[in-house]
């Protein structure tokens, strides 16, 4: 069994660090029972309410994924980058590290996808049955983090690429994962989750128990805030209490454990969308405009707008510039009064260009770095139009933000 450290967020293919416990040599080829990793899968292309993963996505569960029949590089997910993420998360799912496959869009651009876990490995040559559809599925929704922000998580499973194992930097048991959303049943996928004890603490924007969670593509089907503690087979022997074995007649469910505090990482092959908490309305520079000095409102959202759309770039330790997607200019504070509105700019570096992004209560709040300030729609106003500006932090629901990743 491996163990590793584990993130959850966007990052296309996130680093995971196989074979030692958080802290120690990434290096090292010693054994432990559980498994850290990278977790950002904003969405699983093609999974709707009645269409499963393997259908009409040019995925094949009777050939492996190597194979031209396996995975098809004319149809279905090759053909989309949203398609393409999804096929890395779902390699590095199924294969082991040190294996992965190559495949061609429908253009005749090769792309090479990593494995890493390797829950089901005999998926490279063979075909997916019903263990490696589970085990798979199960490891795609822990995975998935609708904000599309890489947060640290810690997996527990019966699967013997994953393992049983517990560490005190993971203490928020977020809940489990189980199903086949490669299949469907009475018309719906069986995309399945419960909730373990620590569910709302440190809750996680994107993340199961955030009111952007991944919730409303999973259904509990114990009951709504139904604990898996009071319904699953817990881990046997001495690993009771790191997990479960089978959840609902799955036999290969996935634990996740949550960090207590982290940083976010975002994925610069996303990008994101600002929804204020308060008012539901989006970040929106006024009229698609690429001048500087244009106004940052609030507004309807809008999920093909570009002007909504902005790439979340680092610049320094825990600080971001803010790049618009339809002018490639920044968001900028102007002043340090309560107030100051905020605008658009060519990147000069400066301060006022810059914000640290940290989660609040499932949200996230953007700090300006020259006023201290954070990015806020005024206080009661929920009109479309309406300028942001920056005041002092207080934690209101007019300064929290949710994000969704977009793929440009």
């Amino acid at each position: 069994m491996l163990g590793s450290r584990v993130f959850i967020g966007a990052v296309l293919v996130p680093a995971l660090v196989l074979g030692c416990q958080p802290g120690d040599d990434p290096l090292s080829d010693s054994t432990a029972d559980n498994l850290s990793e990278i977790n950002g899968l904003s969405m699983i292309n093609g999974l709707s309410a009645t269409n499963g993963l393997g259908s009409s996505n040019g995925l094949s569960m009777i050939n492996g994924l190597s194979s031209s029949t396996g995975l098809s590089s004319t149809s279905g997910l090759m053909t989309t980058t949203s398609g393409r993420i999804t096929v890395s998360y779902l390699v590095r799912c199924a294969l082991p590290q040190g294996h992965s496959i190559t495949k061609k869009d429908q253009n005749g651009t090769s792309y090479t996808f990593a494995g890493q876990i390797g829950v089901a490995p005999s998926w490279e040559n063979n075909a997916c049955d019903t263990t490696c559809q589970e085990s798979v599925s199960a490891c795609l929704m822990a995975h998935l983090n609708v904000a599309g922000v890489h947060v640290p998580i810690w997996l527990d499973s019966p699967i013997s690429a994953i393992g049983y194992g517990s560490s005190s930097s993971y203490p928020n048991e977020e809940g489990t994962f189980f199903g086949n959303i490669f299949t469907t049943s009475n018309g719906k996928i069986p995309a399945y989750y419960c909730e373990g004890a620590g569910f709302a603490n440190g809750i996680v924007p994107g993340r199961l128990g955030a009111t952007t969670s991944a919730a409303g593509v999973f259904t509990n089907p114990f009951g709504s805030g139904a604990l898996c503690s009071a319904h699953c087979s817990s881990a046997p022997g001495s690993s009771r209490g790191q997990g479960y074995a089978s959840c609902n007649g799955y036999t290969h469910p996935i634990t996740v454990w949550r960090a207590a505090s982290y940083r976010p990482v975002f994925d610069p092959a996303y990008a994101y969308r600002f929804i204020n908490s308060q008012s539901g309305l989006a970040m929106d520079v006024a009229a698609s405009s690429t001048a500087n000095g244009a106004s940052v409102l609030e507004y309807v959202p809008s999920t093909t707008k570009t002007n909504q759309q902005f790439q979340i770039v680092a610049t320094a330790s825990s600080t971001w510039k803010l790049i618009a997607l339809h002018s490639g200019k920044s968001i900028a504070g102007t002043g340090s009064s309560n107030g100051s509105s905020v605008q658009q700019t060519s990147y000069s570096g400066a301060s006022s260009q810059q914000w640290g992004i940290d989660d609040h209560n499932g949200h996230f709040k953007l700090v300006n770095k020259a006023s201290s300030d954070a990015l806020e729609t005024p206080s009661g106003k929920k009109t479309s139009g309406t300028g942001l500006d920056t005041s002092t932090y207080n934690g209101t629901s007019n300064q929290d933000w949710d994000l969704f990743a977009v793929v440009p």
